[in-house]
């Protein structure tokens, strides 16, 4: 019994680290002056990144000063590509059309973030009014006017993974039968 008992603990030992190295998802706020797409101070978050390259699961406008876009964006985005490096995101695209988006998200704006150089400008953001098209770039805009920032929403923390919750409760009900 002491051998099934110690062999049971060693395979549940193996399942509930395997389980519980996932990788944790990540979420950061963003703010950005919309310099080239009618002004307004721009905040929101994307969701659903992890170390590496992915794509969000959700980008959401949480405010525009400006009154125009507020909502969800990842309905149908055309580029939805980040990439995060030691917790800061370094790299990005992210490109959603409302024309090509379906209610609930976003129908009436459209999104951009881009890191590329674009007229000699990096980290470009814009919110347009339009539902298929943003000013993206321009040289006499430069990054300091849309003073483009994201920041950790939170601290990812991993969920405990099922079955080692199970795992747990079974050898409780083993340990407790041996004591009766």
């Amino acid at each position: 019994m002491r051998s099934l008992l110690t062999r049971f603990i060693a395979v549940f030992a193996l399942v509930a680290a395997t389980n519980t190295a996932q990788a944790a998802l990540l979420d950061y706020t963003f703010t950005f002056e919309n310099a080239l797409n009618g002004g307004g101070t721009v905040t929101g978050i994307v969701r659903g990144l992890t170390e590496g390259t992915s794509a969000a699961s959700s980008v959401e406008v949480f405010s525009n000063t400006a009154g125009f876009g507020v909502g969800e964006y990842v309905g149908s985005p055309v580029a939805n590509f980040w990439t995060v490096a030691g917790g800061i995101i370094t790299d990005f695209e992210f490109v959603s059309f409302g024309v090509v988006n379906s209610a609930p998200a976003v129908t009436d704006s459209t999104l951009l973030f881009r890191s590329a150089e674009l007229n000699g400008t990096f980290f470009r953001a814009g919110l347009s009014d339009a539902p298929n098209s943003v000013t993206s770039g321009s040289a006499l805009v430069s990054t300091e006017d849309i003073s483009l920032s994201f920041a950790p929403a939170s601290a990812a923390v991993p969920a405990p993974a099922p079955i080692a919750l199970l795992g747990l409760a079974l050898v409780g009900l083993v340990l407790r039968r041996r004591a009766s």
